[in-house]
């Protein structure tokens, strides 16, 4: 284990390197060995490439392995038969996984990756809610990055409504990113994993996602795009699940939206449109028949143009399409604003500006009442100060 994480240090994260060294020699051990001779005889290295590995310490790797055994965290390599296959034959695979959690089963099962703008709209919040918790519920594993945005409301209804989930990290495991997501990051290995391909220590830098995102793409069959500029880390995410032959799916938007235009755009090249969970999984209804469980509520899953009225229904985001859980009843002494700002709370967290446009209340009422539910038990107030019940 130790030969594989100096070469992951050695080489850094995303070499395609790995690829080579796995096809020559098998095992990070053996090639290990070639570094007495300098690396002299391995013809696909460059003399950069050569020079770090000769300078990585074998030492610093072992120090690197304890510390992360010490804090509970696995450590799956090539040559362990827990690695998931989805990874083996990806350019660029990864020496290194760092994992909190468990991936067993993985390669089984229908993973789908969310992505989105990190600074996304309400409406491609609320779909990014819909569609990972729907896709908890019928039975997939939801992936992400656990960014703010889209990311963060995909990954956070898909717990909250039972499912497995899988983060893939820009940063080592013992650091938080974003810091608000402190009690997703607690969360999700108890429902599956969160890994990283960087060691413990590495902060999130800029060119770290971009790395990241073809495991994200790799360890799905397919990933949907909700909001994202033609420029965004979303594209990059779907370009690498097109070189690895996955299915790329995309939210139809407001035409008037910066943010609709990376998903426009891949709907221009074929992507798959999305509208719920269902329009998803239809893609495997027949290759995972056993994986996916068709039995939610209608709306959920069908393909079929919507009537008028189910539209309506759709619009009022205070009316879930598929609750995750029964609203409690409020106490008999409670007043009536109290229980006119809570009708319209869900499991999909809102803002007190929402709230308080859909009650027609003074933002200073919607608040205390808002204070006095979370003190009461029944909401509890997400990153963004957004409420939900709870």
């Amino acid at each position: 284990m130790e030969f594989w994480i100096w070469l992951s240090n050695a080489l850094g994260a995303g070499s395609p390197r790995i690829n080579d060294i796995v096809a020559c020699f098998e095992t990070a051990e053996h090639f290990y060995a070639e570094k007495k001779t300098g690396f002299r005889h391995v013809e696909f290295l460059t003399a950069p490439e050569k020079q770090k590995l000769i300078d990585a310490s074998l030492s610093d790797a072992l120090r690197l392995k304890e510390r992360t055994l010490d804090k509970g965290y696995r450590i799956l390599t090539p040559d362990q038969k827990e690695y998931p296959n989805r990874l083996r034959n990806i350019y660029a695979m990864p020496a290194v996984l760092y994992i909190d959690g468990t991936l067993a089963g993985l390669d089984d099962n229908v993973a789908i990756t969310l992505v989105g703008a990190r600074k996304c709209s309400d409406y491609g919040r609320t779909v990014a809610a819909d569609l990972g918790r729907g896709l908890a519920r019928m039975g997939a594993v939801v992936i992400t990055g656990m960014a703010r945005g889209i990311d963060g409301a995909a990954h956070e209804a898909a717990l909250l409504a039972g499912g497995s989930t899988v983060a893939v990290l820009g940063c080592g495991l013992d650091i938080v990113y974003p810091p608000e997501h402190m009690t997703l990051r607690r969360e999700t290995p108890k429902r599956g994993a969160v890994i990283s391909e960087f060691p413990l220590g590495a902060k999130p830098e800029g060119f770290h996602f971009p790395i990241r995102n073809r495991l994200m793409s790799a360890l799905s069959l397919g990933v949907v795009v909700v909001e994202g500029e033609l420029s965004s880390g979303s594209l990059i995410t779907a370009n690498y699940a097109l070189e690895q032959g996955k299915d790329v799916f995309a939210v139809p938007g407001s035409v008037l939206s910066g943010l609709s235009k990376g998903p426009f755009r891949l709907l221009q090249a074929g992507a798959i449109p999305v509208s719920c969970a269902g329009d998803i999984l239809e893609e495997y209804r027949y290759r995972y028949a056993a994986k996916i469980d068709w039995r939610v509520p209608v709306e959920q899953n069908k393909r079929e143009k919507p009537s008028a009225e189910s539209r309506l229904k759709k619009a009022d985001l205070a009316q879930p399409v598929v609750p995750i859980r029964k609203k409690r009843d409020l106490p008999p002494e409670c007043d009536e604003n109290i229980r006119e700002i809570y009708e319209v709370l869900s499991e999909i967290p809102i803002n007190a500006d929402e709230i308080a446009a859909r009650t027609q209340k003074n933002p200073a009422e919607v608040l205390t009442a808002l204070s006095e539910l979370e003190i009461m038990g029944y909401i509890s107030a997400n990153a963004g100060k957004r409420f939900c019940i709870c």
